[in-house]
């Protein structure tokens, strides 16, 4: 069989490294019908003939090792060797800590790629809890550009200088406009992949319960709201509890709509999590 040819696509363009595996497998096969999985994982050295398959199937992770007997078929060569290295980190990272930091590392590669830079920037945007609070509050008061007066209407406050790039990267990316003296929201395409969008939408969440927990202290009992029940639930009654979750979000949604005179935004925030296993799995 002829030797493997060099991935057409560039590695530093994923952000999932079995999505590349994939790829490569899908362009080898193409360019020479005999190549096949069983080949892949003899060529790399491995004594699975399946394990190509489980990696990108994600029933197997990679180590330092298996990496480095993959590279012997990928034919990574510094630069690229090292973005998959991290990307590999990335997907296999076990916490959202590790994942942003894997982020920060693989997002210093090309960073003049016009397509990187945009992905980079809506990262930020859900990475601060302040962004999407500038967003609907840009849009309800005229702040006449004063940033310092915009920050301090935040609670808590940020710094003028925040509150400038802020509204800066919204209207790079299209989130809000300017039309005459006041903004207006729009919705903008997000073109994160899958394992980037998740990444923000943790970061996002994260902000908000840490936000909520501060507001215990530093906002008074008679401008927030916070409440908790602990109930006990059958799979289907979870179920059930998410979709009124859903259905209540929706009317949140429809009040605000309806709202003529705003006066302040709000973080509302949903929860539901188990404080206990499946006590089925305990034979009980």
């Amino acid at each position: 069989m002829n030797e493997t040819r060099k991935m057409m696509i560039p590695i530093i363009n994923y952000f999932n490294y079995r999505e590349f595996l994939q790829d490569f497998y899908n362009e080898q096969k193409s360019l020479n019908k005999a190549f096949s999985y069983q080949y892949f994982a003899n060529k790399a050295g491995f004594k699975s003939k399946s394990f190509i398959k489980h990696v990108i199937d994600g029933k197997k992770n990679l180590t330092a090792e298996s990496i480095k007997k993959l590279n012997n078929v990928l034919k990574l060569k510094d630069k690229s060797f090292s973005y998959f290295n991290d990307l590999v980190a990335f997907n296999q990272a076990s916490t959202v800590e590790q994942r942003n930091y894997y982020f920060g590392k693989l997002s210093q590669y090309n960073k003049r790629n016009a397509a990187r830079m945009v992905l980079n920037q809506q990262y930020n945007v859900y990475s601060k809890w302040y962004f999407n609070a500038i967003r609907e509050l840009v849009v309800t008061c005229d702040f006449g550009n004063d940033y310092e007066r915009l920050g301090k209407m935040l609670k808590p406050a940020i710094a003028a200088a925040d509150a400038r790039d802020a509204v800066k990267l919204l209207l790079s990316l299209g989130f809000i406009e300017k039309k005459g003296t006041r903004y207006v929201q729009c919705d903008p395409i997000i073109t994160t992949g899958d394992e980037v969008r998740s990444l923000t939408v943790s970061n996002f969440h994260i902000q908000n319960l840490a936000l909520a927990a501060s507001s215990i202290d530093t906002i008074e009992s008679c401008a927030r709201d916070i409440s908790c029940v602990v109930l006990g639930l059958s799979d289907d009654g979870f179920a059930l509890v998410k979709t009124e979750i859903q259905k209540f979000r929706k009317k949140l949604l429809d009040i605000a709509a309806s709202e003529i005179k705003i006066n302040r935004v709000y973080h509302i925030n949903f929860q539901a999590i188990p404080v206990s296993e499946d006590i089925n799995e305990y034979n009980i």
